[in-house]
């Protein structure tokens, strides 16, 4: 499943409309897709009524602006989503139009019912052993549903 996938509703970020990402997924036999564009959820209903139509499972997510680095956050059932969007919220309400930043305590705060990813181009998580002081505390809230890895 592709788990890190960013339509072009994350400006200059991705370049594919959701709808032509789940044709991708769909055309590559994935078993998943997961829109994962950032600070929001801009491309999820267009995404969900195109693999609503081809049967390919689609999970939601997004890559969160958080401190000095990312996550990714997929929602893994209803109240996921639910949490997603609000520390999404959050993040947009203290954050300059076009901007969101949220802090480590929230991100575990809200960590019932989603998966964290961490790693890929902007994370400094994967890059600096200095990060114990927010690994940890991930550890803790998300238990086994965190994984570390390269996008």
């Amino acid at each position: 499943a592709a788990l890190w996938c960013k339509s072009n509703c994350s400006f200059l970020e991705g370049a594919s409309h959701p709808d032509e990402l789940v044709d991708e997924a769909h055309r590559l036999g994935l078993a998943a897709v997961a829109l994962t564009d950032r600070d929001g959820v801009y491309g999820a209903v267009r995404a969900h009524v195109r693999a609503g139509e081809l049967a390919v499972p689609r999970i939601v997510g997004s890559e969160v602006s958080v401190e000095d680095t990312t996550v990714t956050l997929l929602a893994m059932d209803r109240a996921g989503y639910a949490q997603l969007t609000r520390l999404i919220t959050q993040g947009r309400l203290r954050a300059e139009k076009g901007e969101s930043r949220v802090g480590w305590d929230e991100v575990c705060a809200h960590a019932s019912g989603l998966s964290a990813l961490v790693g890929g181009d902007r994370s400094v998580m994967v890059r600096e052993v200095a990060c114990d002081q927010s690994i940890g505390p991930m550890k803790e809230a998300f238990g086994d549903r965190l994984d570390a890895g390269a996008a």
